[in-house]
């Protein structure tokens, strides 16, 4: 796909957008962000329209946030998403946004780190949109994000 077809694609995903809001809506689903420290943004919305996805996948949306990937996930024909965090206000914002879809029985949202999250469920698609930076940090550092206290 290259950069004209993503962004008709990511045009089609999104029916409207407004900065000042604290929702973004998109085709089928809203996504408030406002309870959450990772806000909507790009990186996600492009990573939710460039993740490779057929339809019909199990995904674990690893660091769901306010769980925009796993809603974008469904809309765009995944069977099924689960969605961890390690914020509670993410996990509850999350939450909140499935609840209100009309995946709320195809997506489920779980406090839990990535390192200790045990399950017997397989997933075709492994999807994260991992913050680059400690909210508030200016400069990049060598040191990697897991080891850096926020």
């Amino acid at each position: 796909m290259n950069l004209s077809q993503s962004s008709n694609f990511a045009h089609n995903l999104l029916s409207c957008n407004s900065m000042s809001n604290s929702f973004f809506r998109f085709k089928k689903f809203t996504v408030h962000h406002d309870k959450c420290a990772m806000k909507v943004g790009t990186d996600g919305v492009l990573l939710g329209a460039w993740a490779r996805i057929d339809g019909g996948e199990s995904v674990l949306d690893v660091g769901t946030g306010s769980g925009l990937i796993a809603l974008m996930m469904m809309q765009r024909g995944a069977q099924s998403v689960v969605g961890i965090d390690i914020e509670d206000t993410a996990v509850e914002q999350a939450q909140i946004n499935v609840g209100q879809s009309i995946w709320s029985n195809s997506v489920r949202i779980e406090k839990a780190d990535f390192i200790s999250f045990a399950t017997d469920e397989k997933f075709d698609v492994i999807v994260s949109n991992p913050p680059s930076r400690c909210q508030g940090q200016r400069e990049e550092t060598s040191q990697p994000l897991a080891s850096r206290v926020c």
